[in-house]
């Protein structure tokens, strides 16, 4: 008896290993888009998917952009420039880039690498979320960064070095 309650642990270890959700920053200094909650991009990114896809886990992005795909069933909360930009914001986390620190660029996605992150879910909603995805961020207390939603290109490039100076800019017009 105690030898299958031993594989039973051991199978829940070995599936808490393939579940991981990979949501922690590689550099510290790359907390410049926490949110007032403390949540890094990686963070925010997976809370707003997770509220059309409870199972959703970021997984190691890949730094040929984008990085992940809008690839749940149900897409409105991927389906957009908002969960875009996170993603990417998430990448960058992951890989411990766009830090501010001289020669530090980040890394960037070229044109249409917002098209590719859509995969096929339609046009996307830009600048904005879907109503039922955006009253469900108020809802649950996910706290967005306003700017979050207008920093958009419409061809689908994203540039990590101008976000970072957009948003550094932004704050210190509120301090």
């Amino acid at each position: 008896m105690l030898r299958l309650a031993l594989l039973a642990v051991a199978a829940l270890g070995v599936h808490d290993v393939w579940a991981e959700s990979h949501t922690t920053c590689k550099d510290p200094s790359v907390t410049w888009y926490n949110n007032q909650d403390g949540l890094n991009p990686c963070q925010q990114y997976e809370a707003l998917r997770r509220l059309c896809d409870a199972s959703y886990e970021v997984p190691i992005l890949s730094v040929n952009t984008p990085g992940d795909y809008c690839d749940s069933q149900l897409h409105d909360c991927c389906c957009n420039s908002v969960a875009f930009a996170l993603s990417m914001l998430c990448l960058n986390c992951q890989q411990g880039v766009g830090t501010g620190h001289p020669g530090d660029t980040g890394i960037d996605a070229g044109t249409g690498a917002y098209q590719l992150y859509l995969n096929g879910c339609g046009a996307g909603t830009n600048k904005s979320l879907p109503a039922t995805t955006q009253l469900a961020v108020c809802n649950t207390g996910l706290h967005l960064k306003k700017y979050q939603y207008n920093l958009f290109w419409s061809d689908g490039p994203w540039y990590a070095r101008f976000r970072m100076e957009a948003v550094s800019h932004l704050i210190a017009l509120v301090v």
